[in-house]
């Protein structure tokens, strides 16, 4: 395949800069880490403000990438801080409530971007941080690639890892193994966990992969056998089924490449066959045990059905007001499944009505649904209901433009990864379908999950920013 490149990547970047570099992996990785933690804001917003300056010095000396044609997809992102100022301005309903998230979660968002970006950028440049590796990539990294790596690894696993220290203390603490006693401890719900896996998993299956093939060190395959581990372990004692769902998303993926792209060879066979049964045989128990702690997964299409009839069921209303409704099987519905389906329904039929959002990103639901059905929930305080989809209610709060100003920057990332080769390349190919499908299913709007969603947009812009291809007839036909 032909690939153009708008410059040499060392007329782009160079190693001089190097402490910049670094400063800006080093807040990305402990960002990455930290931010769904709870009571961490003042290292946050550290975090953020020193990643946002480092990343704007490195790009003010090369800004002269930002402004070539294949950067048109970063642009549209930019613009959607451009259509939120219009919003207040024109479609402003709850004014201050809307110039409040203004200036505290879309600013953060906006601080998160160059971080990302920078990083993108850094992480798919040749001559990262070695002047010494003038031909280096990925196949033969050099040590500070593979610690750079290393450290968006373990970024990537931090609520994995956090939650697995947490559990190892309550064993010294309750001198038990096995309980349920510390339920999503630290953290306050289980959307953390449905983004490490969407996150954390690929990057994992893939390092996998290339360290069978020869690729990279295969020290890599026990620290990521334990990883993936650590994510199933903190689904299921979150008992989270979006994370579980991603979790057995990501292990297909990494089957159908393990037996695509493995090398022939006897001995990767054999490893990648052994890797293979490890991954499968814990997998399976976990998603056993799962499933058999939660009686809505057998039921889960039936359930889906009655939620889908918003106009003859009144449930998801309000659950104090109206009887819980069965399903075609006879039984109760999954009181779960079946109101963030029904949520999910009207907030379709809102949106119809209202394609350019409330406003609000979190309880955009609620305003409209209780605008629109006068015995929908009633608010307590500022909390007004959510779909508990986050693009749905992204939808709702920055209407239709919005999403499109975010969705469309990810879709060109995933497109132009999938014709390159490379680490971040194929992590970017195989995270943005999963990442979109966990924004699409689990509650992941408001405060932390926006401001990751915000950096892995940019992060994957800045992955695809420099390396714009050149397709044909004969390229088409071969892909």
């Amino acid at each position: 395949m032909n690939v153009v490149n708008p410059a040499k990547p060392s007329a782009l970047f160079d190693a001089r800069p190097k402490a910049n570099s670094l400063l800006v992996i080093g807040c990305s990785g402990a960002l990455l880490a930290i931010w769904p933690l709870p009571e961490t804001i003042a290292f946050r917003h550290a975090f953020l403000i020193l990643g946002f300056l480092a990343s704007l010095s490195y790009l003010i000396p090369r800004r002269s990438t930002l402004f070539r044609r294949f950067s048109w997809p970063f642009w549209l992102f930019l613009g959607f801080f451009a259509w939120m100022l219009l919003h207040l301005a024109i479609f402003s309903v709850q004014f201050d409530l809307q110039l409040s998230e203004l200036g505290s979660l879309w600013a953060r968002c906006l601080l998160a971007i160059p971080a990302g970006l920078v990083l993108g950028l850094l992480l798919t440049q040749n001559q990262l941080m070695d002047s010494s590796s003038s031909n280096c990539n990925m196949n033969t990294p050099t040590p500070t690639q593979r610690w750079v790596v290393l450290w968006i690894l373990l970024g990537l696993s931090g609520t994995a890892l956090i939650f697995f220290g947490r559990y190892l203390y309550e064993v010294q603490v309750t001198h038990q193994w096995l309980h349920f006693d510390f339920f999503m401890t630290p953290y306050k719900g289980k959307p953390p966990f449905v983004i490490a896996s969407a996150l954390a998993l690929p990057l994992c299956f893939i390092l996998i992969i290339r360290s069978i093939n020869h690729q990279m060190s295969r020290w890599w395959i026990p620290l990521c056998l334990c990883l993936i581990g650590l994510v199933l372990f903190g689904d299921y004692f979150a008992n989270t089924k979006n994370g579980i769902a991603i979790f057995a998303a990501g292990l297909g993926l990494f089957i159908l490449n393990l037996l695509v792209k493995i090398r022939w060879s006897w001995r990767s066979y054999v490893l990648g066959f052994l890797i293979l049964a490890a991954v499968m045989g814990a997998s399976y128990v976990g998603i056993q045990k799962h499933i058999e702690r939660n009686s809505a997964w057998p039921q889960m299409i039936a359930n889906f059905e009655v939620g889908l009839d918003i106009d003859h069921q009144n449930f998801w209303k309000n659950r104090n007001a109206y009887p819980q409704p069965t399903n075609a099987l006879g039984a109760p519905v999954d009181i779960s499944t079946y109101e963030r389906t029904a949520w999910f329904t009207a907030g379709a039929r809102l949106l119809s009505e209202n394609p350019q959002g409330f406003g609000l990103i979190h309880h955009s639901f609620g305003w409209l649904a209780l605008a629109k059905w006068s015995d929908f929930y009633q608010p307590i305080g500022t909390l007004r209901g959510a779909t508990h989809s986050g693009w749905m209610d992204m939808a709702l709060g920055v209407g239709i433009p919005g999403l499109l100003l975010v969705l469309i920057p990810l879709g060109v990332a995933w497109f132009r990864s999938l014709f390159q080769q490379g680490l971040w390349f194929s992590y970017a190919a195989w995270t943005i379908p999963i990442m979109c499908f966990a924004y699409l299913t689990t509650e992941l709007t408001g405060a932390h999950s926006t401001e990751i969603l915000f950096f892995m947009t940019a992060f994957f812009c800045g992955i695809t920013l420099c390396h714009p291809v050149q397709f044909s007839k004969k390229i088409a036909r071969t892909h």
